[in-house]
């Protein structure tokens, strides 16, 4: 899955809104995510939706699971809008919703990690190089199957959308 040379993640509120409570996000999550959700949040804290329109992954793992837990701090809820998707590092910081929810027609897409020279599928269950995720999804209350099927979904270079079943199965809207 290539991410490099896509638009780096960017927020926004609704020009024509009265409130700003409804937060958007486009793009991939990068370096500057944390750092950039931290200081539109601080300005906003009224903010109680951030809407993920298309949110492809992310070139920054560790950034990305300290925004997404600041999300979760914040009690923020996710919603993908008609048409939307998250993928990869986008689906994981979707799950840091308080509440998530997405319109019918919006596509959450999974696969396996890799370092470069193995994929996260590769490597025994029990070494270390899984747990950060899986303290992850047991922080966002999301079953640990999840994070092994995500593994078997697709391959790294690869994106499997997930079929209502297994978004029903694998408790990702609440």
């Amino acid at each position: 899955m290539k991410l490099m040379g896509e638009q780096t993640a960017k927020f926004h509120f609704n020009p024509t809104s009265k409130t700003k409570d409804t937060l958007f996000m486009k793009g991939v999550i990068y370096s500057n995510t944390l750092k950039d959700i931290k200081e539109v949040l601080d300005e906003n804290p009224q903010v109680t939706t951030l809407v993920m329109q298309e949110v492809p992954g992310s070139i920054d793992d560790e950034i990305n699971l300290l925004a997404s837990r600041e999300i979760r701090k914040r009690n923020i809820n996710t919603y993908i809008p008609k048409d939307g998707m998250v993928a990869s590092g986008g689906t994981d910081m979707f799950l840091a919703g308080a509440l998530r929810n997405a319109h019918k027609s919006a596509k959450i897409g999974v696969h396996s990690w890799s370092d470069g020279e193995k994929g996260g599928n590769e490597y025994p269950k029990d070494d270390s190089s899984h747990k950060k995720y899986l303290d992850y999804y047991k922080e966002m209350d999301i079953p640990t199957d999840f994070y092994w099927y995500t593994l078997d979904a697709a391959d790294a270079d690869n994106i499997h959308n997930m079929t209502k079943e297994e978004i029903k199965k694998y408790n990702i809207l609440k």
